[in-house]
């Protein structure tokens, strides 16, 4: 992916506008208006959206949400300039290896293999750069069909490895009950409406059908206000992910800590079953009050405020990338990633 030119890429030092659709105050989980708390404002960008806490579902979310065009300015001019290290640079075989897509991928994988069969169908939401799929294809499963949606047509076929994949452009150009499998890794907090999409997913699945999912972990990870940005809409716990993946019909097999641990130990990993017999899924149930309270207390260590600190911090990483470039500022932040995963036993 071609690095951005220094010259025409927006300032991180100044706070971008965006506009924000209507706010409905309707929970992003279960829909819910009343006992919405504001914990905060967003402050790694700047965006004008609140992070918030629903009273009756315990979820945490930011909202309202960017209008198309903004959302689209987001992911163009801004969202490479939050996260370096998701920009190539110069050697991509180490870009790669000190990411540590194989490794994770195959982690991935030794949890999903027993579900691929000869002639099954895994569809992958998201597929990245392709290192799930590609270690997926290396079985050599007779009969698999593999088929995905990825939106950077430029970069979705990098770790393949020679898999035919059959990508599409959306979730619903896949027939009712036409999957076997369904992955999504790092995807659902992304998307403004989870509950639709773990709908979609259930009436994609055959009967008994399974689908996994894996998200951060927001009691695990959130330590600072920098860990809530515009990119990441809903903020899961191993409850709330549970509570909603119920009411979207599913069997709930697995939801906690990724059992693998290692890099991964800030994830949740969710295992999912379509029931065999048609079930009337219930609504969303609510959450307890120890439950909102053990959510709360996680929300309060957490000093909202931008210090200055922080925008010293914002100043630093702006002018380091306006002097070199987001490649060899990217090329630092993978260097962290290669050590934590050697210190994990990952690489």
């Amino acid at each position: 992916m071609a690095e951005t030119s220094r010259r025409t890429m927006p300032d991180l030092a100044t706070t971008p506008r965006f506009e924000l659709k209507p706010d409905t105050g309707e929970c992003r989980l279960c829909g819910f208006r009343d006992q919405q708390r504001i914990v905060g404002q967003e402050s790694y960008l700047g965006s004008g959206q609140s992070l918030r806490r629903c009273g009756a579902c315990a979820g945490v979310y930011l909202a309202p949400d960017f209008t198309a065009q903004s959302l689209d300015v987001f992911y163009r001019e801004h969202y490479r300039r939050l996260f370096p290290s998701e920009t190539i640079w110069r050697n991509e075989r180490r870009f790669f290896a000190w990411r540590g897509d194989k490794a994770i991928a195959d982690a991935r994988l030794a949890r999903i293999a027993p579900y691929l069969s000869t002639g099954a169908h895994l569809f992958e939401m998201g597929s990245g750069f392709g290192a799930f799929l590609g270690a997926v294809g290396a079985l050599h499963i007779q009969g698999l069909r593999l088929s995905a949606t990825e939106p950077d047509g430029a970069s979705r076929t990098r770790l393949l490895q020679g898999a035919s994949v059959d990508f599409l452009a959306d979730m619903e150009a896949l027939n009712p009950e036409s999957v076997d499998v369904v992955a999504a890794f790092h995807v659902l907090e992304h998307l403004p409406d989870p509950m639709a999409f773990l709908r979609a997913v259930y009436n994609v699945l055959r009967p008994a059908g399974r689908a996994f999912v894996e998200v951060p972990d927001m009691m695990q990870g959130l330590r600072f206000a920098n860990y809530v940005h515009p990119a990441h809409l809903s903020y899961f716990t191993a409850d709330t992910l549970s509570r909603i993946a119920r009411a979207a019909g599913f069997d709930v097999l697995h939801a906690g800590a990724h059992p693998d641990g290692g890099v991964l130990a800030e994830n949740i990993w969710l295992e999912l079953a379509k029931p065999r017999e048609v079930v009337v899924p219930p609504a969303v149930m609510s959450a307890s009050r120890g439950e909102v309270a053990t959510v709360d207390a996680k929300l309060d260590e957490v000093n909202w405020q931008a210090s200055s600190r922080q925008r010293w911090r914002r100043i630093a990483k702006a002018f380091a990338i306006r002097l070199f470039g987001l490649g060899p500022v990217g090329e630092l932040q993978r260097f962290r990633q290669w050590r934590s995963l050697r210190r994990a036993g990952w690489a």
